[in-house]
């Protein structure tokens, strides 16, 4: 029904360096794990037709695209254009998900992707990233867009935080093919139709195309996940649009 894959970091003590994460759930989707030690740099070169998304989970590094060369730490989104290559320099171990989406030729979504609207590279720091509401989260619950709609042909992905008591409610979308990436601190159950499965820190968790799926965080737990959505044509676009609405606001959990 389902398929879920934990991160662990004893894999970086016993030398892994590049874990694959659920191959083949998504079609066009590839996500994998790289985590690099204090001092240690790694390039990636752009692919034909092919999008490469950088989440930085935790670490302290720097990032070069194109004329852009920055120095940070934490969580960030990066996305190189089409034809740029990707350098990291770890100065702390740095543990970074990437996805390579195979760029949809729908609605001219290839030479979209090779004539941007917008400068690349892409760069959102976590925290900052624009707040939404939409109809199945409480008013509670802080909701954070990463990468809009649009951004890159066929993608999108954002955040869900709230403590516990709290609910996702379940809903169902067959336009849009789902992951959700787990944050260390998050310790919440996901409803899969009439499962309900456990999802703790350091997890990547394919939600089945057109489930009815919700996510349960109860006691003083924290929920705090990312969704990345892979869509399937203008349907996927229309259900973004409709359903995530810019809030104008900066919330935050200063504490529990």
């Amino acid at each position: 029904m389902y398929d879920v894959e934990m991160i662990k970091l004893a894999d970086a003590n016993a030398g892994a360096k590049e874990i694959p994460m659920l191959p083949d759930s998504i079609p066009g989707a590839k996500t994998t794990l790289w985590i690099m030690d204090a001092g240690e740099e790694r390039k990636f070169e752009p692919i034909e037709d092919k999008a490469r998304i950088f989440m930085t989970i935790d670490g302290e590094f720097s990032f070069k695209a194109g004329q852009v060369s920055i120095s940070v730490n934490g969580r960030y989104v990066f996305i190189p254009g089409f034809d740029q290559t990707a350098e990291f320099k770890a100065a702390a171990v740095t543990r970074i998900l990437e996805i390579i989406w195979d760029i949809p030729e729908f609605d001219n979504g290839r030479e979209l992707w090779k004539n941007p609207a917008r400068p690349f590279p892409y760069i959102q720091e976590y925290i900052t990233s624009l707040q939404y509401r939409d109809r199945n989260k409480s008013d509670k619950t802080i909701s954070r867009e990463m990468v809009r709609q649009r951004v890159v042909p066929g993608f999108c992905m954002g955040s869900v935080e709230s403590y516990g008591y709290d609910k996702v409610a379940q809903h169902p979308h067959p336009m849009l093919d789902q992951f959700f990436f787990s944050f260390p601190e998050n310790d919440v159950d996901v409803l899969i139709d009439d499962f309900k499965v456990p999802m703790k820190g350091d997890t990547l968790l394919h939600i089945p195309l057109g489930s009815n799926h919700g996510v349960e965080v109860t006691g003083d737990n924290h929920m705090h996940y990312m969704w990345i959505d892979f869509f399937l044509g203008q349907a996927g676009l229309d259900r973004l649009d409709s359903s995530h609405k810019h809030t104008g606001t900066m919330r935050s959990f200063d504490k529990k």
